[in-house]
């Protein structure tokens, strides 16, 4: 069963349900003020107009929805689908009804209200529950037909065949329709999904455009005003030397000018270091860590593999930065310490969490040893991984390799 309505489908149940009431009034009114119809009659046609008048009012009651959740639309079809059928068993089973062909045209007036909740039940469920309403609304129609007739005749044959061919015209009917909202199902995942990679290619691209202009003022900021700042003070330590040492004042202000040229000059360095994109910037997370794996790979011959899904969500930017600083850190920690012949990095997104991996078949170590820790910097990544509201655990053992795992479990703040 589906978690949620599809859209439009309570739309057209409300429609329905206002339609029978229309429906069953008519048939009421028009065997209340016609000769030759029963009593019996004449109260199911005044039934079934209750029924689905309450109906109505069920499906246009919003409180009924927000309580009721998961049940809300079942309830409703299951209404909507066993009262015309327990009026038709009434009818049936009553000793007065022979006349075969009046059996017949009155079974057919229940065609309506039991074909709208069919095509419901293909458009939201599959068809299993379309055979389910299908040996509810004709099987057991045919069984009660069966118990009460006496004998089989050929007069009789036209009776039996109401049943089974409203059950293959229902069976035909809700799977061409339920074949149909598959493909339009699959047709609009589809759509979803290209409408994301689409998304994602234009933030790539304004992504690089703004990374571009970027670089392109650190640029210029390091060929202009660092040059330009860097000579300066240069020249100002040059004219320090030639300064008489008795000339105090001068030197005062040749000081303060040097200070002031290198506080400036500390902060160009530091607005062009903060505007020059870093890996994530340029490239995005998955090639960040495909970059940082070939290169590791290359620098000390291991080894390394990356496995990482081809659309990544979009992710808080510091989770990001912890993500590939972990692992910056852990192939580093590969590369000095764990004498590894290879190295595995797994990148797993679940519902909830991100799970990060890093594996080696290295020495090993003890973790939770101080040495240990302050060696590999394990205290950091664990700082860092605490930072966003994630874990990073360390199983090792020596002579058997390290698992390096990172577990951010705020995937759906």
């Amino acid at each position: 069963m589906k978690k949620t309505i599809e859209p439009g489908l309570l739309r057209i149940f409300r429609y329905f349900a206002g339609v029978a009431v229309v429906y069953f009034a008519l048939l009421w009114g028009f065997t209340l003020f016609s000769a030759g119809w029963q009593k019996s009659v004449q109260f199911q046609f005044l039934g079934n107009f209750v029924v689905y008048f309450c109906l109505y009012g069920y499906l246009n009651l919003p409180i009924m929805e927000h309580r009721l959740k998961k049940l809300f639309l079942p309830l409703g079809l299951l209404v909507a689908a066993i009262f015309p059928v327990i009026g038709n068993f009434v009818y049936l089973i009553h000793p007065q009804q022979t006349d075969i062909f009046t059996i017949i045209n009155r079974s057919w007036l229940w065609l309506p209200v039991l074909f709208v909740p069919l095509v419901l039940i293909a458009w939201q469920y599959n068809f299993k529950a379309v055979l389910v309403y299908i040996v509810f609304t004709n099987g057991l129609e045919l069984i009660v037909l069966i118990s009460v007739m006496e004998n089989f005749t050929y007069e009789t044959l036209p009776l039996i065949s109401v049943p089974l061919i409203r059950a293959f015209a229902f069976g035909t009917v809700g799977y061409i329709v339920n074949i149909l909202i598959e493909t339009q199902r699959m047709q609009n995942q589809k759509l979803i999904q290209t409408n994301l990679r689409l998304n994602q290619y234009m933030n790539t691209l304004e992504q690089l455009a703004t990374n571009r202009e970027r670089n392109r003022l650190a640029a210029e900021l390091h060929d202009t005003l660092a040059h330009t700042l860097s000579g300066l003070s240069i020249n100002l330590e040059a004219i320090k030397t030639v300064v008489q040492p008795t000339q105090v004042e001068a030197q005062n202000m040749l000081d303060h000018s040097l200070n002031i040229t290198r506080l400036g000059l500390n902060e160009t360095r530091r607005v062009i270091k903060a505007l020059r994109a870093g890996p994530l910037d340029d490239l995005g997370l998955k090639m960040a860590l495909k970059n940082l794996a070939q290169a590791t790979s290359a620098r000390c011959s291991i080894p390394v593999s990356l496995n990482c899904p081809d659309q990544l969500p979009v992710l808080p930017m510091d989770v990001e930065q912890s993500v590939y600083r972990i692992t910056q850190e852990g192939l580093e920690n590969v590369v000095r310490h764990a004498n590894a012949s290879r190295a595995e990095v797994n990148v797993e997104v679940m519902a909830d969490r991100l799970e990060l991996t890093i594996h080696d078949d290295g020495v090993g170590f003890v973790p939770g040893q101080a040495s240990n820790d302050e060696k590999f910097g394990l205290r950091g990544l664990q700082e860092r991984a605490a930072s966003i509201g994630g874990k990073l655990l360390v199983d090792s053992q020596p002579g058997s390799g390290t698992l390096v795992r990172f577990v951010w479990e705020r995937f759906n703040d």
